[in-house]
C-alpha cells in the first residue's frame, strides 16, 4: 500500500513531461513560422534592394532557419517521446508531429518559389 502513492506522483511526473516537450515542440514550431513569414515578408519590405542576389539570400536564409528549426524540434520530440512511450506515456502522435513539419517546411519552400 505505501507504494501506491510513489506511483501516482511518478505518474504526474511523466505526464508533466510529455507536456513539457509538447510545449518545446510548440516553441520549436513558432520559431519556425516567424522565420519563414519574417523571410517571405522580406521580398516585400526590401524589394527593391540592391544588389538582387542580397535579397535572395536573406530570403532563403531565413526560410532555410525556419526549416532547420522544424528539424531540431521534430528531433527533440521524437526522442522524448519515445523515451515516454517506453514507460507507457501516451503523447501526440509522431505522424501528427511529422506531418506538421512536413507542411509548415512545405508552404514555406514553396513561399520561396513564389516570390523568387
Amino acid at each position: 500500500m505505501s507504494d501506491e502513492p510513489g506511483r501516482i506522483r511518478t505518474d504526474w511526473a511523466e505526464r508533466r513531461t510529455a507536456l513539457a516537450s509538447e510545449r518545446t515542440f510548440a516553441a520549436w514550431g513558432r520559431t519556425a513560422l516567424s522565420s519563414i513569414g519574417v523571410g517571405l515578408a522580406a521580398t516585400r519590405l526590401f524589394g527593391d534592394l540592391e544588389p538582387r542576389w542580397l535579397l535572395r539570400v536573406l530570403t532563403v536564409g531565413l526560410v532555410g532557419l525556419g526549416v532547420l528549426a522544424l528539424a531540431f524540434g521534430v528531433r527533440s520530440y521524437h526522442k522524448s517521446a519515445h523515451d515516454l512511450e517506453e514507460r507507457g506515456e501516451h503523447t501526440l502522435p509522431l505522424w501528427w508531429i511529422g506531418g506538421f513539419a512536413v507542411l509548415l517546411s512545405g508552404l514555406g519552400v514553396a513561399g520561396v518559389v513564389l516570390v523568387w
